[in-house]
């Protein structure tokens, strides 16, 4: 894979470089403690990246000669590889705590003041880790989906857990917050009823209002603006599982004063 001429280790976990010398941020992900939340992916979506990744293409005068970042989709190098500037950004991101780690260390091993620190051996996740390290990025991306509740996501992420590894998750249920039912209590055929529709109609006004969308699998999702006045709640039915949307009271005057 790739030059290491300078190896850089960060809490025990090296960070390969490629060919043109960048760094794998999937390392820097692992260094970070693995939170589905700062995922690579989300990092290179952000608009202050995107344009920090534009400002170095146009920077002829930079050490960056090659992309400033790529993505490598398959082989055993695949990952995300990015320059020096993106891998400070990336973790200005994940916390002061982590980016203050990364500067040092980068300008100890780049001054020569230490010697980079010598990584054990690097040791590949076990399938346990691997599975719940998965349910952790899904809870990431439940958590930016307007409507749920971080306490309903992180309780069935919990379950989830149990169910795929075995492991005993009641301790940490201990640390969500206490239950409480949902704030909405209105299904599409209810507030069909209430406006003298059907369901069908019922969700055809909901959609047109911006308040619900269709998902890619065919389910409704809730927009931002259907977040004020809906909740999703999750469910299992049979084999298929998912959300329902459930609607607060406040629906039906919005619906009543929305054009058909």
């Amino acid at each position: 894979m790739a030059c290491q001429t300078n190896p850089i280790t960060i809490n025990n976990i090296l960070v390969n470089q490629d060919a043109r010398g960048r760094y794998c941020l999937n390392d820097l992900h692992r260094a970070a403690g693995l939170e589905g939340r700062h995922q690579p992916s989300n990092f290179l979506r952000l608009e202050s990246t995107q344009g920090l990744v534009g400002e170095l293409s146009a920077d002829h005068s930079s050490e960056v000669r090659s992309a400033p970042a790529e993505v490598v989709n398959g082989g055993p190098d695949r990952g995300t590889y990015v320059c020096r500037e993106l891998v400070y950004a990336y973790a200005a991101w994940v916390s002061p705590a982590f980016h203050l780690r990364v500067l040092r260390t980068f300008d100890a091993v780049a001054t020569g003041q230490v010697q980079a620190e010598q990584p054990t051996p690097r040791q590949l996740p076990t399938a346990t880790e691997e599975k719940v390290a998965g349910h952790r990025a899904v809870l990431g991306i439940l958590q930016g989906i307007p409507g749920i509740r971080t306490g309903i996501a992180a309780s069935v992420m919990l379950d989830a857990i149990h169910q795929d590894t075995g492991l005993t998750m009641e301790p940490y249920r201990k640390a969500l917050p206490p239950g409480e039912g949902p704030t909405g209590s209105l299904n599409a055929t209810a507030v069909g009823e209430s406006l003298g529709i059907s369901a069908r109609k019922a969700n055809q006004r909901l959609e047109a209002a911006g308040l619900q969308h269709k998902s890619e699998r065919g389910d409704w999702e809730l927009t931002v603006e259907g977040a004020k006045v809906g909740e999703a709640i999750p469910y299992t039915r049979g084999s298929h599982s998912g959300y329902q949307v459930l609607w607060k009271p406040e629906v039906l005057n919005v619906l009543r004063t929305a054009k058909p």
